[in-house]
């Protein structure tokens, strides 16, 4: 155990900060000299000549390998791995690696998003099954993923789903959201992620952006809409030395006004103000070597979000004087290597290095007396770097690899802790305000190989094991900002709230430290029934996490053992058998999986019966079983379907410790702790959504296709206590959109009508009671109905 001296953390921080200035420079360099490279190649005398493909996991190489892939084996692809296929149509053949794959997994072609108006990672729910995405972030660049149930919902927490940009995994919630308009596809992989360089339990969103190649590429889009509502991007690539040297440019920036109002403060909330940008710079110097370089940087003004009240009359309204403002910035670069060894092996390099700095108020609770807000400065700095060998010998194909991830989180909370009896009686609120200096360490070493053995032409066995060390340590520093008795009034319930300089000296420091083991394995087998039918039966482990609470703020002996006690690893187990089909190539395609999770070591955020604190612990076992099914069918040369649908049962099986519960006033009972057999939160039991676009044959110059998606699931519960305060309840939406496309196809004009229904269902809630009786009750809801229309040219 350590304790490190605050002066000299921060002194080491601000060194180390990352300059967003310097993401904007290069890329605005980047501009400029692949501007001056494509005007001096376009009076070059010799035209560009096409070359074949390579794609990666979503990137690619100008040349095809000097080996040819048609003596190899089969290729089959892991939970992430690079899939290494040629052609003109990339993703197309990368989702026919993934049919022949015993992944459960939704590949999302760029053109398939663009035609459903998808703009941003928030709008990817309902377009695979069992994937669910709630809408009560605290800012528009969070987003929290849940697959089959199994997801994080704290952006300050690790992942259970984790995102991957050009594979490099982000490991917090905060900023992995990305707006679209340089990706080329996403691939969403369903079950435990190992296989690559940092697991995830749940499943993974991998987000592969465009690479530059030798095609020219450049498109500028613009839209407006309701709340003032308005985008404008623009995303350019080509090459800068033909067959050597590439580059490309993207940005993006997207306002909306607040759909929202605080009226105590005179300001809307729910807004945003979103600016994204990314420059890639790539090098062939032969047929061996791909080497990408890539640095990107986002800045999001828009407000936390603002909550609303049940108890009030005007349920969406915001009351609460401590207004939800934000301010993150993020930098990030990204390598990517591969290099070809011999015919047989190729390897891969894979290098990660990001940052973020995030200041801003935290309307927790939309509560007028400012009660739990907290104002919060968090810098995060994280690096990682993966080797991955993958060889074909006959039979045989593998993938081998080692990754290490350092993460430095750190934060400076004012909270307004509540202090004594819950109550709305302003003469009688009482707050303990502290502040709450924390940093965490954490440290990923991880070994992992799979390799698959084609026993047959028709039938082939997967097997993989993965080594995880990790390493967490926890130091901690809090203090009063209120003097005297360190309790305050209504009367400065802001005041205290927003010192800068802690009072009353340290009320206690603590540090911790500890190390974990996992071993994950993994086997499938997998029968190629038909030429277009494949069955497969899978048995993995996925793994979360260990560490330590990173809300600890009591000011307390106890306090101080919920900065030190850490949380073991949650571990899932998952078995599942599924179908691939085309059962006509090009017409129908419909893939479909049954799986079981037995959950161990559950890690919830609740009350810990053992120390009688509210912290993060492994509070017991739990399983889920659910079916879900994917399908298309192009019904006639002119109209399509889509359809996916899911079911899901998840319980919470044993909870370590006694289940507790009180009577509120209305004589109704409130779980105070989970208990064995409550639903585990944030599982809809069914969802399911259908999308038609269909192309009118009309002759008039260009393309129109008009479309319609609809969208439903069942309520749950969003907390582990499982009460019907935090219950919500079934959920309906309806879009539509119609477009037009030029007869050349540079043109493109889209209208789109979000929630036509215009139904704000509650996406959140929190309850607080005094004495059996109700103190607040928040609220977070969907977006009201909105009308937007794009402009897109491409060259």
């Amino acid at each position: 155990m350590y304790v490190r001296q605050d002066a000299l953390h921060l002194e080491r921080l601000g060194n180390r900060r990352f300059r967003f200035s310097f993401l904007f420079q290069t890329t605005f360099c980047a501009t400029l000299l692949l501007t001056s490279a494509q005007e001096l190649l376009a009076a070059e005398t010799h035209p560009s000549s096409p070359s074949a493909v390579r794609v990666q996991h979503g990137r690619t190489a100008a040349k095809q390998p000097r080996h040819s892939a048609k003596n190899s084996a089969p290729l089959h692809a892991a939970q992430g791995e690079m899939i290494s296929v040629s052609g003109k149509n990339k993703t197309a053949r990368q989702e026919a690696v993934l049919q022949k794959t015993a992944v459960a997994a939704t590949l999302l072609s760029a053109a398939r998003l663009e035609r459903l108006g998808v703009h941003s990672t928030k709008q990817l729910a309902g377009l695979t099954p069992n994937l669910y995405i709630p809408n009560n972030m605290p800012g528009y660049s969070v987003t929290n993923y849940f697959i089959r149930g199994i997801g994080e919902i704290d952006p300050q927490g690790e992942p259970s789903v984790g995102t991957y940009i050009d594979g490099v995994y982000l490991p917090r919630n905060m900023g992995n959201m990305q707006e679209l308009l340089d990706v080329e596809n996403i691939q969403i992989d369903r079950g435990p992620v190992t296989s690559i360089g940092h697991q995830s339990e749940g499943g993974a969103v991998h987000i592969n952006t465009l690479v530059p190649t030798n095609k020219r590429r450049v498109v500028a889009q613009t839209g407006y809409g309701t709340y003032n509502e308005w985008q404008i991007g623009v995303a350019a690539s080509g090459a800068i030395l033909h067959d050597k040297v590439y580059g490309s440019i993207a940005f993006d920036h997207h306002e909306r006004g607040g759909i929202d109002h605080n009226y105590t403060v005179g300001k809307d909330v729910n807004n945003i103000d979103y600016t994204q940008a990314r420059g890639k710079l790539r090098f062939t110097p032969n047929e061996d070597w791909d080497i990408t370089l890539a640095f990107d940087g986002t800045v999001d003004g828009s407000t936390n979000r603002g909550a609303g009240n049940l108890l009030n009359a005007n349920r969406f309204a915001n009351y609460n004087p401590a207004f939800p403002k934000n301010n993150y910035v993020e930098a990030g670069f990204t390598g990517n290597v591969r290099y070809t060894l011999s015919p047989r092996l190729t390897l891969y390099s894979i290098t990660g290095i990001r940052g973020y700095d995030d200041k801003g108020m935290y309307d927790n609770f939309g509560d007028l007396y400012s009660r739990s807000s907290q104002q919060l400065a968090y810098k995060d700095r994280m690096y990682s770097e993966e080797l991955r060998l993958h060889g074909a010998y006959g039979k045989l194909d593998f993938n081998v690899g080692a990754y290490f991830l350092y993460e430095d989180w750190f934060t400076n909370r004012n909270a307004n802790n509540p202090y004594g009896t819950m109550t709305n009686d302003p003469s009688q609120i009482r707050y303990m305000p502290v502040n709450a200096v924390i940093d965490q360490l954490n440290r990923n070493w991880a070994v992992y190989g799979e390799a698959h053995y084609h026993i047959t032409p028709t039938l082939t066995f997967t097997a993989g094991l993965r080594f995880n060390w990790e390493n967490h340590s926890n130091s901690e520093t809090l203090r009063y900002l209120a003097g005297g008795n360190h309790i305050t009034t209504v009367a400065n319930q802001l005041s205290t709230l927003l010192s800068s300089d802690p009072v009353g000296g340290v009320a206690w420091r603590a540090s911790a430290q500890d190390s974990w083991i996992q071993l994950l394995p993994k086997g499938s087998l997998t029968w190629q029934a038909l030429p277009n039918l494949m069955t497969y039966v899978s048995i993995s482990q996925g793994g979360k996490s260990a560490g330590y609470d990173f809300r600890a703020q009591s000011p307390s002996a106890t306090g101080s053992l919920q900065a030190t006690i850490p949380f073991r690893p949650e571990i899932v187990t998952t078995y599942e058998v599924g179908v691939k089909s085309d059962p006509l190539p090009g017409r129908v395609h419909f893939n479909g999986a049954l799986f079981w999770n037995q959950f161990d070591d559950i890690q919830l955020t609740t009350m810990d019966p053992s120390t009688g604190l509210s912290r993060r612990f492994n509070a017991g076992k739990g399983h889920s079983a659910g079916a879900e099914v994917e399908t298309s069918v192009k019904i006639t040369r002119d109209l399509n379907l889509h359809y996916t649908a899911s079911y899901l049962y998840s319980v919470l099986d044993s909870f370590k410790g006694r289940s507790s519960h009180i009577i509120l006033a209305d004589g109704s009972s409130y779980n105070t702790t989970p208990y064995a057999g409550a639903p585990l939160p944030w599982a809809p039991r069914f969802q399911t959504a259908a999308s038609l676009t269909y192309h009118i044959p009309v002759k008039l110059p260009g393309t129109f296709h008009i479309g319609a998606d609809v969208s439903f699931q069942t309520g749950m519960h969003t907390t582990s206590l499982a009460n019907t305060q935090d219950r919500i309840p079934p959920q309906t939406y309806v879009n539509a959109m119609v477009s037009w496309s030029s007869p050349d196809t540079r043109w493109q004009i889209q209208a789109q009508a979000r929630n036509m229904l215009d139904h704000r269902y509650l996406q959140g809630t929190s309850f607080a009671q005094g004495n059996g009786v109700p103190v607040y009750y928040t609220g977070y809801y969907s977006d009201p109905r909105t009308i937007y229309v794009t402009a897109r040219f491409t060259l």
